[in-house]
């Protein structure tokens, strides 16, 4: 998975895209980590941890009981389940953080590209369907309309008829 998000970056950065980089790549990165990282860290400590010396006390603690528990009660470990000292802020640190990159990925890069849209919007540009003011171009389309089947030759031949008939006057 982090191979997968890490392919983003080289076209962020060839692209130019750098808010993408700060409004996906990392709150995703830092969302992954900080939960399938650190139950891949307990996985592999799991892996180097002789059980059954002396010298450890407690039974190999359930992983996918350590990781459910992380979010159901934040800060508190079973003392038979703890692996490591500091084990409840460490995991509470990591679901903080977590907790902060959901928003961050949802929220962020819309308010930016609306931002942007509503600045282009202000600098006089317009969809193509709106008129001067950003009103519907109605009464346009129908002018347009009206000098493609003709009648625009109509009315420029009229025109010219009164300029004409005011300089003669």
């Amino acid at each position: 998975m982090t191979f997968a998000i890490c392919l983003q970056l080289p076209n962020f950065l060839h692209f130019g895209n750098t808010f993408s980089i700060w409004a996906e790549f990392i709150p995703q990165i830092l969302f992954l980590h900080s939960i399938f990282g650190y139950l891949v860290i307990m996985v592999i400590y799991k892996w180097c941890t002789d059980w059954s010396s002396p010298s450890v006390t407690t039974q190999p603690p359930s992983l996918l009981n350590m990781l459910i528990t992380m979010f159901l009660s934040p800060g508190k470990v079973d003392p038979k389940e703890q692996m490591y000292a500091g084990q409840p802020f460490v995991q509470q640190l990591l679901l903080y953080i977590a907790l902060i990159c959901v928003p961050w990925m949802l929220l962020a890069k819309p308010y930016i590209l609306w931002r942007e849209h509503k600045k282009k919007m202000e600098g006089g540009y317009r969809t193509v369907g709106s008129g001067q003011n950003g009103e519907p171009r109605e009464e346009e389309d129908r002018l347009i309309q009206g000098e493609e089947e003709g009648e625009g030759h109509i009315a420029a031949a009229e025109e010219e008829h009164v300029s004409a008939h005011e300089n003669s006057e």
